[in-house]
């Protein structure tokens, strides 16, 4: 009964990594592998971790005190506006889900576009509409696990013997900045805070930290395999072409495998999404029919641009570099509740994840702060040389946020 009720915390928090593996996740960390090989996959284990440190602290916060973040964020304007640019974020993500899924549809059975987009939106609005959430999460949870174990497969078929060790080393190359953020924020997406704050009421403490760090740790793993098996191709990123280098390179069957991880990626993450929406819409409007209108719309907003059949590729890694920069703002909230006496008494966060999530606040922000410079560099003659100077620049455009939050961590661990 015990292993039972530990695999049952493993696929229920494994919504978690079925969020964030979805078709960004394959968009953005093939395009990184591709373009740089295997010197980002640092950026998948920082995120990795930094998933666990910043998801802990949302299900936390809402398991001890028994109010939803959105709940927090009331009666605050600038919180009430992070809410709804979630929601909004929430809308650009479907759009991505649903082209996802609906090429690896289409590379498995040959349809047209607008007959896959309706067979996808009737199995999502089933699932949303008839299934409660712990069904919801539980289902998901098992889709993304297959998935895994599938893109795993095809990444260990990869020859490994000519890649040096330097070039695991954490590094950020020449106009990786973009690329860099984005691996960030496709694998620490912040309307995933949401949704494990929405779903962690009525959990224990114990249970949701065994079952969400097992959960995500996989989750990173698919990521790293994705990204390694992106260092196959050349070239114009696309999943088609994903798929068929693949293919070409390993076999038939691991084409096709690729071809269904797509699918299943893309297809949990377009049930993700409205599902996070609906929770946020929900405890932002104080209104049981804000969940359906929030996930309906989130939803029609992913079929729409299913319909028009927009390449996917460009906008998935440019929604998933802008999430990166709006990070740091959701987690220096998170940060400083999570150390609220008053809200959470004997269960703030201790000192040295007070430690990881500062370090994890500082380099989101350098690296936001430098994509900025270089766009800047681009439109002026502003450049920097040194990279030492240009990272002395960017540590001190990033402590004035980094400053705020320690003194507000230290205000608030003191019960008033």
């Amino acid at each position: 009964m015990k292993y039972k009720a530990r695999l049952i915390q493993i696929l229920f928090w494994s919504v978690i990594s079925a969020a964030f593996i979805g078709p960004g996740t394959l968009a953005t960390a093939s395009a990184a592998g591709a373009s740089y090989g295997v010197q980002l996959v640092w950026a998948l284990i920082f995120s990795t971790l930094a998933c666990i440190v910043l998801q802990e602290m949302a299900a936390r916060i809402t398991i001890v005190s028994g109010k939803h973040i959105t709940q927090i964020l009331a009666g605050r304007k600038i919180m009430a506006v992070i809410g709804v640019s979630v929601i909004i974020g929430c809308a650009a993500y479907e759009a991505g889900n649903i082209l996802g899924a609906l090429s690896g549809l289409k590379q498995l059975i040959p349809m047209a576009d607008l007959l896959g987009v309706i067979i996808l939106g009737i199995l999502c609005l089933l699932i949303l509409a008839l299934g409660n959430v712990q069904q919801v999460t539980k289902s998901l949870g098992t889709m993304v696990a297959v998935m895994g174990v599938l893109v795993c497969l095809v990444a260990l078929q990869l020859d490994f013997s000519h890649w040096e060790i330097q070039e695991i080393m954490p590094s950020i190359p020449s106009d990786s900045e973009w690329i860099v953020i984005g691996l960030i924020g496709t694998t620490i997406v912040p309307y995933n805070l949401f949704l494990g704050s929405g779903i962690s009421n009525g959990h224990d403490l114990k249970g949701m930290r065994f079952g969400l760090v097992i959960s995500v740790l996989f989750g990173g793993i698919i990521s790293i395999a994705i990204l390694l098996v992106g260092t196959e191709m050349s070239g114009t990123v696309s999943f088609v072409k994903l798929t068929e280098v693949v293919g070409n390179h390993l076999g038939a069957w691991a084409g096709a495998a690729m071809a269904i991880g797509l699918l299943v990626a893309g297809f949990t993450s377009s049930v993700t999404a409205p599902l996070a929406a609906g929770l946020i819409a929900k405890d932002i409007f104080k209104h049981q029919k804000a969940y359906s209108y929030g996930w309906l719309s989130v939803l029609a907003v992913g079929l729409i641009f299913g319909v028009l059949n927009i390449k996917p590729i460009p906008i998935i890694i440019l929604a998933q570099g802008l999430n990166g920069t709006v990070l740091p703002l959701v987690a220096v909230f998170l940060v400083i509740q999570a150390n609220n006496a008053t809200l959470l008494k004997g269960q703030v966060n201790p000192w040295w994840l007070n430690v990881m999530a500062f370090i994890i606040i500082d380099l989101v922000m350098i690296i936001g702060l430098s994509n900025i410079l270089g766009a800047l560099g681009k439109i002026s003659d502003f450049t920097l040389e040194n990279n030492l100077n240009k990272l002395l620049i960017l540590q001190l455009l990033s402590l004035p946020v980094l400053v705020y939050t320690i003194f507000k961590v230290n205000k608030v661990r003191t019960i008033r």
